[in-house]
C-alpha cells in the first residue's frame, strides 16, 4: 500500500479556519542593479503566538478549540491549530515545562515543544496509545498535526511562490512486534499544502487538491519516496498528489540525524500535479492559475505502533508579489 493511501482518510480535520494576519514581512535584495523583493505569506512562521488546541476526537466534526498553548508570554490570537485525531485520549493541555527542547506540553504519550529559535519538536509514544496493533486498514490510526491558513495567495498573482522548511527526524522506533505488516502499519511524517480552484469560470470551481510537499515514511528506503503519487481521497473527497521527496530534500536518507531543507517551487509542482491528475481523469479543465493556496499542515500519522520524534523549523512561503497590497 502506497503512503498516500495510508494518509488519505485522516485529513478531514477543521482546516484553515484561522483568521487575521499582520502585514506580510518584506525583504529586499539587489541583483545586477535591479531590486528584488519578496513577501513572506506565513502569518506566524515561528509560532510566536502559540497554538489553539483542538478537541482530540473530531474526525467527522468541526474541530473545536478547547485550549490555547502558549510557548511564551503574550495574548495575540494564535493562527495555528494543534490536532490529535482518532484517539479519545489525544493530547489534553498536559503539563507545561521547560524541557530539553524548550517550552513543552507533554501528557506522557503526545508532546510538543518550541524553543526560543522557533524549532518545533513533536513526539508520539504510540506504544502507550495503542492497546494492540491495528489488524485492518480501515481501522483509525494516530494523527498528531499542526496546521495554519493563508490569505489571498492566488497563483495567478505570483510569477514565483516558494514554500520551504527544515526537517529533522530524531526517532522512529518500530514497536509493532510480530504483527508488523507494511500493508497496514507505518510511521509517516507528512507535509501538505491545501489548494482550491477559486476560478468561478472553471468547470472545476471549488474542487480542492492536497499537495504532498515532503514526507518521511519508514517503509521507504531511508524514509524518502522516490516516486510521485496521484489519487482520489475518498475520506476527504479531495484529489491528492505527492511529489518524489528526493527531488524536494535533495537526499534519499532522512534517517541520518541531520537537518534537511525541503524547498518547493509551488507553481511548478502544481503544474506537474495538474498534468498527472488529468492523466488519471481528474480536474480535466483546470490550469495552475485557477488555484489559491489555502493553508498547510505538518505532523505525524502513525498507523503502526511506532515511537517517533521529529523537529521542524523555518516555515516559509515567499511570493514575489505583495499579495496583501493587491487585495486592499
Amino acid at each position: 500500500m502506497k503512503k498516500f493511501i495510508l494518509a488519505c482518510s485522516i485529513l478531514t480535520f477543521a482546516l484553515f479556519s484561522c483568521s487575521g494576519t499582520d502585514k506580510k514581512e518584506e525583504t529586499g535584495g539587489s541583483n545586477g542593479g535591479f531590486i528584488k523583493k519578496s513577501y513572506e505569506q506565513f502569518p506566524d512562521p515561528k509560532i510566536d503566538n502559540g497554538m489553539a488546541l483542538l478537541a482530540p476526537f473530531a474526525v467527522n466534526a468541526v474541530g473545536v478549540p478547547v485550549d490555547t498553548l502558549r510557548f511564551e508570554d503574550g495574548d495575540s490570537d494564535p493562527t495555528w491549530h494543534l490536532c490529535c485525531w482518532n484517539f479519545e485520549n489525544g493530547l489534553s493541555k498536559g503539563i507545561r515545562t521547560d524541557a530539553r527542547y524548550g517550552v513543552t506540553f507533554d501528557d506522557g504519550t503526545y508532546s510538543i515543544s518550541r524553543d526560543d529559535k522557533g524549532v518545533i519538536t513533536m513526539s508520539v509514544i504510540a506504544s502507550k496509545a495503542y492497546d494492540k496493533p491495528r489488524t485492518e486498514g480501515s481501522q483509525p490510526w494516530i494523527n498528531f498535526l499542526i496546521e495554519t491558513s493563508f490569505e489571498n495567495i492566488e497563483l495567478r498573482k505570483c510569477s514565483n511562490l516558494v514554500f520551504s522548511y527544515d526537517l529533522l527526524i530524531l526517532r522512529c522506533d518500530n514497536k509493532t512486534g510480530d504483527a508488523y505488516s507494511t500493508n497496514i502499519h507505518a510511521a509517516q511524517c507528512l507535509t501538505y499544502l491545501y489548494l482550491r480552484n477559486t476560478n468561478p469560470e472553471s468547470e472545476d470551481y471549488m474542487k480542492s487538491l492536497w499537495l504532498g510537499v515532503g514526507s518521511f515514511d519508514n517503509r521507504d528506503n531511508g524514509g524518502v519516496s522516490l516516486q510521485p503519487s496521484t489519487m482520489w481521497d475518498v475520506g476527504t473527497s479531495t484529489y491528492m498528489y505527492g511529489l518524489a521527496d528526493d527531488r524536494l530534500f535533495n537526499t534519499t536518507d532522512l534517517l541520518d540525524n541531520k537537518w534537511h531543507t525541503c524547498k518547493v517551487y509551488v507553481k511548478t509542482v502544481v503544474k506537474d500535479a495538474i498534468r498527472s491528475l488529468k492523466e488519471h481523469g481528474y480536474m480535466k479543465t483546470s490550469v495552475p492559475d485557477d488555484f489559491t493556496v489555502m493553508g498547510m499542515n505538518y505532523g505525524w500519522e502513525i498507523p503502526g505502533v511506532f515511537d517517533v520524534c521529529s523537529q521542524v523549523r523555518n516555515f516559509s512561503l515567499v511570493s514575489d508579489t505583495d499579495l496583501q497590497a493587491l487585495s486592499e
